[in-house]
């Protein structure tokens, strides 16, 4: 797998984790009480919005339907962030 390649899918996870984190901020959910609604620790919904996680289908279906999204929504919000952290 070439550099790029790796590069391109750590931004999108950085995507998701900036656009959960702003959607989370925005909906009034500390992250706490956030991952509580999603059924994840909390330890792990920072390593989400830290685009540490690379997260399974079923833990993003649970944190767009907390965030009232569905998973491509959420997704879309995710290419928005990947597209803003390309261009700094």
């Amino acid at each position: 797998m070439g550099q790029a390649t790796v590069r391109n899918m750590t931004s999108l996870r950085t995507g998701l984790g900036k656009a959960v984190a702003r959607l989370r901020r925005d909906a009034g959910y500390s992250q706490e009480a956030f991952a509580l609604t999603c059924k994840v620790h909390r330890t792990y919904m920072t390593g989400i919005e830290r685009g540490k996680h690379n997260v399974s289908l079923d833990i993003l279906e649970r944190v767009a339907k907390g965030l009232k999204l569905d998973t491509g929504q959420l997704m879309a919000e995710a290419e928005k962030e990947r597209r803003s952290v390309a261009r700094k």
